[in-house]
């Protein structure tokens, strides 16, 4: 190999090793993770719960969070049977679609039983501080943490 291209190697080995130290300093990807914490604690913050009030919506929050990745899962899978379908003259696109759609449905009355639970749980005040934080969120109105940190809204 000539002396200019060991030399481009070299640089690109650099570089990636860079990559990789900062990524194992940063841990980008655990920090994914954490993103769905920030919602809970902007609405255990907002609605000022105790602690007991916490540990039951922290309970509701992954009973919630679990089967809405059951529902994603099950939408994920009927979705690449669709697009990879392209060939296949035999597969009912409107059937698939139809599924997806009322996965996403459910996905949707999950969304709202959910709030109704975590409203459930809350006092009197709390409720209109609540009611208030969902009518903010349906007009767009968010004064919450950033998008990738937000509690799902409820349907329009």
């Amino acid at each position: 190999m000539k002396p200019r291209g060991l030399l481009i190697l070299l640089i690109i080995l650099v570089l990636m090793n860079g990559v990789l130290i900062f990524m194992l300093v940063k841990k980008p990807h655990q920090n994914r993770g954490q993103r769905g914490h920030k919602g809970r604690n902007f609405l255990t913050n907002q609605l000022k719960y105790t602690e007991h009030q916490k540990t039951k919506f922290i309970r509701l929050d992954h009973i919630h969070r679990t089967a809405m990745m059951g529902f994603d899962e099950q939408i994920r899978k009927h979705k690449d049977v669709l697009f990879n379908s392209f060939s296949n003259n035999t597969i009912n696109i409107d059937s698939i679609a139809l599924l997806i759609g009322k996965l996403e449905g459910i996905k949707e009355v999950e969304v709202f039983r959910f709030f109704k639970s975590v409203r459930k749980i809350c006092t009197i005040e709390q409720q209109e501080k609540f009611d208030e934080i969902m009518n903010e969120a349906l007009k767009g109105d968010r004064k919450g943490p950033p998008r990738e940190g937000r509690v799902p809204l409820p349907p329009r």
